[in-house]
């Protein structure tokens, strides 16, 4: 099997690579990729089945031989997040939008195709989320391009994936995400202001999240469909978050009622057709946040952490 990642040297991309290449199946894995932040972060995983592609996903000729020779295409590159997607609104349209429809272009209806979405498509929600009957309602430019290219990926019977919120250390660590920021905030400040406290979101970890593209990786016949990818044991508040890294540093977490979050995203969803497809969440948000804390609290005492 020939395996096509774009943003393969990504959060998520580096992880994938690293589960595929212990994978006896997978003949050749190859990474289509900016190469914004380098290759090196990803030389330990470097061998002969690993072919790297330092191109943008618009530029189709330029790509057109790695899709046509592939039997699976993970769309994985794309600008992530609201506040990057915000500050740099063209880039961001011309890479999640039109950088999708290219790669669209160039996969053919007999390969698996796999589409990395989200669960901010959903925005602020009452009730349950299911894959079939909320209405999405993405709060977000970040939540809106990826629910347009869930809409571009249909026609090529794509399946897309909407990742609950996603954490942990990966080749490429983010500090953006919201577990990262908050204990980053604990480090530094030694406070955090809550807005919203009660509102709540799944979390997975990045292994998790790399695990549930290998897993729809390796299921055949699948058409085009729509996965919520979580665990609903790893549903937490903005609070509970909270109250689990202060277990390992100490911090003064203050609650402001009085003013809104920028960030409204609020919603409990259900994981009952990916449980039932056979995946589960594997990493303990309690444990990881331990080995998260670690990581930041060495760079902080290193002086690579400051406000």
């Amino acid at each position: 099997m020939i395996v096509t990642i774009t943003g393969g040297m990504g959060y998520l991309g580096g992880e994938l690579v690293k589960l595929l290449l212990m994978d006896s199946s997978i003949k050749k894995i190859n990474i289509i990729d900016k190469g914004i932040y380098g290759i090196s972060h990803l030389s330990s995983l470097f061998d002969s089945k690993i072919n790297v592609l330092i191109k943008d996903i618009r530029d189709k000729p330029a790509i057109a031989s790695v899709i046509a020779e592939s039997d699976v295409v993970v769309h994985l590159a794309s600008l992530v997040g609201a506040p990057l997607v915000d500050r740099k609104p063209i880039e961001a349209y011309e890479t999640n939008i039109e950088g999708t429809k290219c790669i669209t272009d160039l996969v053919s209806n007999s390969q698996r195709f796999i589409f990395a979405s989200t669960g901010s498509s959903y925005g602020k929600v009452d009730g349950i989320c299911t894959e079939k009957n909320t209405k999405i309602s993405p709060l977000s430019s970040y939540g809106k391009h990826k629910a347009e290219g869930e809409a571009i990926v249909r026609d090529k019977n794509g399946i897309s994936l909407r990742f609950a919120t996603v954490y942990g250390l990966s080749f490429r660590t983010r500090d953006d995400l919201y577990i990262h920021s908050m204990i980053q905030k604990a480090l530094i400040d030694r406070s955090v202001v809550l807005y919203q406290g009660d509102a709540s979101r799944t979390f997975m970890h990045v292994n998790d999240a790399a695990r549930a593209v290998r897993h729809f990786i390796n299921i055949s016949d699948l058409p085009y469909d729509i996965f919520n990818v979580g665990d609903p044991a790893l549903s937490y508040t903005k609070r509970e978050i909270c109250n689990l890294i202060s277990k390992y540093t100490p911090f003064t977490i203050s609650e402001n009622s009085y003013a809104a979050d920028i960030d409204q995203r609020d919603y409990v969803v259900s994981y009952d057709r990916i449980i039932e497809t056979g995946f589960k969440c594997e990493k303990v948000l309690n444990s990881e946040i331990e080995v998260i804390m670690a990581y930041y609290t060495a760079r902080f005492n290193s002086g690579y952490l400051n406000g």
